[in-house]
């Protein structure tokens, strides 16, 4: 988010990264610490009694849930994921990721993208919660929601910021209506609204299908308070968006029904939907799942409740046991989009959550590691990330959820059919004169000889010495009661200190997830970054276009800044500039001119794609940032009664849509999915 943080980073249980493990205390452990474990009986039930009599109500184990229904202003992917079931979009993605109409029957864009006309159905209604029409939702809507976005400091500005004058409108603070007609965005007629960009955008129509472009209608905004008036916005005063089933109309497939927290969220079907021949599924209900027993999801299954679960992998014995008793019933999960990975705080301020620094001398070492390049590249060659995802991961998905890139590697391609991972490799070879392949599926980096070279190299520039008996302290935060991440942070822990010898030391410090949530993944101040590195860092595409990526990291407005203990003007605008000595110390600088040159780039997408392909390649030959996977926990060996790909599947938001899915009573055969998914190829 801001994006996706995908951002779905974005996505708690694909915050598998996010790793812990776990001692008697109430602070750190070494991670060493054996968990007991819960049992399950995966004989206990018999395949023939797996019915699921119930194919319109669906129920799915989740420890995601809602913090903010006003859809135009969160940028949090746990959001987004139930946002796009309330509200529609001008497009939408299909089940084979295309971009098709939603609201929008039809756009067109002028000569040079930079004028885009999109043409809205008739006769589409906002509902109330209750199942009461409210109104037609016409073009005005959309320019409502742009204003109420700006008004608001959406977290998803730099998207927003591809319309003409916004960024200035949402910068200076004058909310007036002079002001803001000088915002690209207006409502030719009932049907029709425009979009005039700052300069040529041609994947703008995949933006479009982010929420940020979401309509808004002005007259029940305005009813939730005095502070949600246009021109006159108060967060203190409007309540549009609050955790309520009320607090916003409904256009799309669904609306919230009811929502307790750690407990479950309910939404049920939009009765008044504009295409409801296409909801199958008269409610969804969330089961919060807090991850401590991994086993809850396929408990779940086998009791008829849940409509699907993963293989549960961590215990070994069991899986085998599983994977025999459900062969013919098992499918593999696609590949996803997201990019997940680690993340240095470059500036760390606060030192609430620590395993070490009240030692003044190892904390100031520490600050001055992470800053040399050299350290960070040690790191990156001892981590081990095949053993880390085989530590928590089915064997047959495991390596296939490695990522070496800060984007997908097969996000766009050039003209003659080169997929942008091999740009960056390219790139990456110019700019080190190295040859690797960072293709997923294989971890080029692991090198314990490079990684004491890398050390070694560190301790000369750095000017003291790194040893077993000094090494360097990283405090990593962990949610301590998932059984599934105690293991993968134990392998993590594991690789990078035994192929340092010891010189490097992570200190899991232990929290609830409430309180790891609310330092690295809620917050937007880089003040509250209270760690050493942090892995709650995942995000997927909000459009089509390299940039969707590469701008989280930017100095000026990326939305991972202040993750990495840095400002940014976006979230920041009082303490902007402040650290710019960082910045240019680290490379952050110059990775900016490159995004600026490979952004200037519009009529040529070729020589665009390139342009980014060198700055993602700078940022991981500096280490600025160490890509590792994709959201693994979308990554599963499973057992389904959803039928085969009848739901979204895409880059963006949609696929967090019900929409399309279908259920069936009895289990989806590997025969079944098999010729399903030939079928879909084909049909791509």
């Amino acid at each position: 988010m801001k994006k996706l943080l995908m951002v779905l980073l974005a996505v708690l249980m694909a915050f598998t990264l996010v790793a812990c493990g776990k001692d008697n205390s109430d602070n750190t452990g070494d991670g060493g610490d054996e968990v007991e474990e819960p049992t399950f009986d995966a004989s206990a039930v018999d395949l023939s009694s797996l019915k699921l009599s119930d194919t319109k109500n669906l129920v799915t184990a989740d420890s995601r849930e809602p913090s903010n229904l006003d859809y135009v202003t969160t940028a949090l992917a746990t959001d987004h994921q139930f946002n796009v079931n309330f509200v529609d979009g001008l497009v939408e993605e299909d089940n084979h990721g295309t971009y098709v109409p939603c609201l929008a029957e039809s756009w067109e864009s002028n000569a040079d993208a930079t004028v885009w006309t999109f043409h809205l159905r008739k006769g589409v209604n906002w509902s109330t919660n209750s199942g009461e029409v409210y109104a037609e939702v016409t073009a005005q809507d959309f320019v409502t929601g742009i204003r109420h976005a700006a008004e608001f400091q959406t977290g998803t500005a730099d998207v927003l910021g591809a319309i003409a004058g916004f960024t200035d409108y949402f910068n200076n603070g004058d909310y007036s209506d002079e002001a803001w007609a000088k915002v690209g965005v207006k409502a030719l007629d009932e049907y029709t609204v425009e979009y005039t960009l700052a300069a040529p955008t041609p994947y703008f129509y995949t933006s479009v299908e982010y929420a940020p472009y979401y309509p808004v209608n002005q007259k029940f905004l305005e009813s939730k308070g005095d502070g949600c008036k246009l021109g006159s916005p108060d967060v203190n005063s409007c309540t549009f968006g609050s955790l309520a089933p009320d607090a916003i109309l409904y256009n799309g497939g669904f609306v919230l029904s009811a929502f307790d927290s750690h407990s479950k969220t309910v939404i049920a079907k939009n009765q008044n939907y504009w295409d409801a021949d296409n909801i199958h599924v008269d409610t969804v209900t969330y089961i919060y799942d807090d991850g401590s027993d991994p086993y809850s999801g396929i408990r779940g299954f086998e009791q008829n409740t849940y409509a699907s679960s993963s293989l549960p992998s961590s215990n070994e014995e069991v899986y085998n046991a599983l994977a025999k008793k459900y062969a013919g019933y098992t499918t593999v999960t696609l590949p996803n989009y997201y990019v997940f990975g680690v993340v240095f705080n470059y500036n760390r301020v606060t030192f609430d959550n620590t395993g070490y620094a009240t030692d003044e001398t190892a904390k100031n070492n520490t600050r001055a590691a992470v800053l040399n390049k050299n350290f960070r590249l040690a790191l990156k060659s001892a981590y081990d990330v095949p053993a880390y995802v085989a530590s928590t991961q089915a064997p047959e998905v495991a390596q296939a959820c490695i990522r070496n890139i800060n984007d997908a590697y097969n996000l766009v391609t050039t003209s003659d059919g080169t997929q942008y991972g091999a740009l960056v490799e390219q790139a990456y070879t110019e700019l080190t004169g190295e040859t690797v392949s960072l293709a997923d599926g294989q971890w080029p980096w692991l090198s314990k000889e490079k990684a004491l070279a890398y050390l070694d190299a560190a301790e000369e520039e750095l000017g003291f010495e790194i040893t077993a008996e000094n090494p360097i302290h990283l405090d990593m935060l962990c949610i301590e009661t998932s059984q599934r991440l105690v293991k993968s942070s134990q392998s993590m822990k594991q690789s990078i200190e035994e192929n340092t010898d010891g010189r490097i030391v992570i200190d899991l410090v232990l929290r609830d997830s409430d309180t790891v949530q609310n330092i690295a993944y809620y917050t937007s101040a880089w003040q509250d970054a209270d760690f050493d590195i942090s892995t709650f860092t995942g995000w997927g595409p909000d459009f089509a276009d390299p940039k969707t990526f590469t701008d989280i990291y930017s100095p000026v407005n990326g939305y991972y800044m202040h993750a990495v203990g840095l400002t940014d003007m976006a979230s920041s605008p009082d303490d902007y500039g402040s650290d710019d000595d960082i910045k240019a110390l680290l490379g952050f600088t110059k990775y900016q001119k490159l995004l600026d040159a490979a952004d200037a780039i519009t009529g040529d997408l070729d020589a665009r794609y390139k342009a980014y392909a060198k700055a993602d390649a700078y940022l991981i030959a500096n280490g600025l940032y160490i890509p590792t996977t994709m959201s693994t926990s979308d990554m599963a060996v499973r057992v389904s009664h959803v039928v085969p790909f009848t739901r979204s599947y895409g880059q963006g938001v949609s696929q967090y849509k019900w929409k399309g899915l279908e259920l069936q009573e009895d289990l989806v055969t590997t025969e079944q999915y098999e010729a399903a998914k030939a079928d879909w190829e084909a049909g791509k």
